[in-house]
């Protein structure tokens, strides 16, 4: 009867028990099928967080682990590794581009920059008063940039205007050569002056980098170009003045220099062995006096009213009397003067006229009458 058996109530009689117990065996299968489903979404959804994963799945239920087998969870865990190591380099790739994107847009400015000034340096370079020499090496021909006026007389062909002596001034051609020669060779810069052969004075600026040797020609201004002249004017003059300074320090004659007021300015190095120094130098240094005291103030009285001082005078030197033709110029700045020693002469001259007197008391001794008459 139903009564008989109540736990076997409300259930199929053609299983009985067991059928009962494996039909609820099979719902709570169904149950842990869906459970561990709805966990491994979650797993593949959370892919970056493999560590915490695996200690989830490490004490998961005992129902879990029984429906998840060993090889279903190394191929989660190796799956969770590959996203996470493509999620991590899909990060530094962003960034990297990023960065790189920030580096070409500072490296496009930068040429920007760069192409501006280009075209102002060759803006300057071009202008029409100024030409510049350009070496990048050795080996290659130098490059001309600019152009300077036609009233310069610089010719505008490049071999043309390299050769310096053609259009320049000798002096200038030569110390433009020099300097160039030193600028490439020793890097020593230069500022120079020069003189076209059309009469025009330049101004050249010699400088030297890492890779280049420039030379610049500039065109003045009217007013610069007077100061320019004066300059040139001054290199000349005192270019003269060192040759004559050479010369009269050559000769074997004392010569000197005087200040305004009478001070030794400048003797050569006959003065300065006539007056026993050991050097020009010393010899000014010292004041050191060639002529007496007297003799000085001789030529200084005559040069009250007259510029020019020309008489024989005596002086020691060497314990030795010596006569001297001395000419002394003065002017408003100082004066100069030099003094040839005439001695052998004076001597030959004394013995000449005495050999003529010796002749005439002679002849003056004989009885027979004695003419001479010029030749």
């Amino acid at each position: 009867m139903p009564g008989d058996n109540p736990p076997r109530a409300g259930k199929a009689v053609s299983g009985g028990h067991e059928d009962s117990i494996t039909t609820g065996s099979a719902a709570a299968g169904g149950a842990l099928s869906w459970r561990a489903g709805a966990r491994l979404g979650t797993l593949l959804a959370a892919a970056t967080s493999a560590a915490p994963l695996l200690s989830v799945v490490a004490h998961a239920d005992t129902g879990v682990a029984a429906a998840v087998s060993t090889v279903e969870v190394m191929q989660l865990a190796m799956f969770a590794g590959v996203m996470g190591a493509a999620l991590v380099s899909a990060i530094f790739l962003i960034r990297e581009r990023a960065r790189t994107a920030s580096q070409n847009v500072q490296l496009r400015a930068r040429i920007a920059d760069v192409n501006a000034a280009l075209q102002r340096s060759e803006a300057l370079l071009n202008l029409r008063d100024q030409r510049v020499v350009v070496w990048s090496s050795e080996i290659k021909k130098p490059e001309l940039i600019g152009s300077l006026p036609l009233e310069s007389g610089a010719p505008d062909e490049r071999p043309a205007f390299l050769a310096f002596g053609r259009w320049l001034m000798p002096r200038s051609a030569a110390a433009l050569e020099n300097a160039i020669a030193a600028l490439r060779d020793q890097a020593k810069t230069f500022d120079l002056v020069i003189e076209t052969q059309a009469g025009m004075p330049l101004e050249v600026h010699g400088r030297k980098s890492a890779a280049h040797v420039l030379v610049r020609f500039i065109s003045l201004s009217e007013t610069l170009r007077s100061q320019a002249r004066l300059k040139v004017e001054n290199q000349r003059l005192s270019a003269d003045y060192d040759t004559m300074l050479g010369l009269l320090d050559a000769l074997k004659m004392p010569t000197w220099l005087r200040a305004a007021d009478g001070r030794l300015k400048w003797v050569n190095r006959a003065y300065a062995e006539a007056v026993e120094a050991e050097s020009a130098e010393a010899a000014v240094r010292e004041a050191k006096e060639f002529l007496g005291g007297q003799a000085r103030e001789q030529i200084a009285e005559q040069h009250k009213s007259r510029p020019v001082f020309e008489q024989t005078l005596s002086t020691v030197i060497e314990g030795d009397r010596h006569m001297f033709s001395v000419t002394d110029f003065a002017s408003a700045d100082g004066s100069a003067g030099l003094a040839c020693d005439i001695s052998a002469i004076e001597t030959i001259r004394a013995e000449y006229e005495r050999t003529v007197r010796s002749h005439a008391d002679t002849l003056d001794q004989l009885n027979t009458a004695v003419a001479i008459f010029d030749t």
